[in-house]
């Protein structure tokens, strides 16, 4: 069936979201869970019952667009996973596997002992270099604050997509009027994460871990 691949991908974010979150090692805040919890409602029951794709598919009309729909509910899901990660961090992103194997043999050996070590070991340098880029960053980063009051803008600003999302899930509408809606809501999704503080340095954070797993060929000498 054509939509075997881009459904794995979309049940690939939604299972591994919740396994991003060990990347911020979850620090509850209770406030600012509370206060992202009826979102995730919103959203899980959608998802309960198979998200845009599900109606997509059991459109005749809908279902050659079934693509769109995995798009909405991944860019659902993402905005989710980033609430989660703004409330998980917000006294400070805690040393992630990556960060707890990098951070203490930098500091026992010094940066340049470490590239040559792994270097040695058959890592590329730049590699080995981003793994220390990436120390320096956890670091830096490790105590880094957010405003609570910031998140509750942020909320705010996610509440008005999750909202849409919802409705456009349970409306009623001509096939074209799906299609149309479904996309101006993924546009609005971009648009809302290139310009919302919190939700574009939650995407930079993010995108500091390093994509090549320093724990894939390492795991013995820890």
């Amino acid at each position: 069936m054509k939509l075997h691949k881009p459904l794995s991908l979309l049940i690939q974010v939604i299972v591994t979201v919740p396994l991003l979150l060990g990347t911020a090692q979850a620090r509850s805040n209770n406030a600012c869970d509370q206060l992202t919890h009826p979102l995730h409602t919103k959203v899980n029951n959608v998802k309960d019952r198979g998200g845009m794709w599900d109606r997509y598919e059991k459109s005749r009309q809908l279902r050659e667009h079934s693509s769109l729909a995995l798009k909405v509910d991944s860019k659902v899901v993402s905005l989710m996973f980033t609430l989660n990660y703004l409330c998980s961090t917000q006294e400070g992103i805690p040393y992630n596997d990556v960060a707890q194997y990098i951070v203490p043999q930098v500091k026992e050996i010094g940066e340049e002992s470490f590239i040559k070590k792994h270097v040695a070991l058959g890592h590329s340098l730049k590699d080995v270099t981003d793994w220390v880029n990436y120390g320096r960053f956890s670091v830096k980063h490790l105590n880094r604050k957010l405003d609570m009051g910031q998140i509750k803008k942020t909320v705010e600003q996610v509440k008005v997509p999750v909202d849409r999302y919802v409705e456009l899930f349970q409306k009623v509408q001509a096939p074209k009027a799906v299609i149309a809606d479904t996309k101006a809501l993924i546009a609005d999704i971009e648009k809302l994460k290139e310009a919302d503080p919190y939700l574009k340095q939650a995407d930079y954070e993010n995108g500091q871990v390093p994509h090549s797993s320093i724990l894939s060929n390492t795991g013995d000498e820890m």
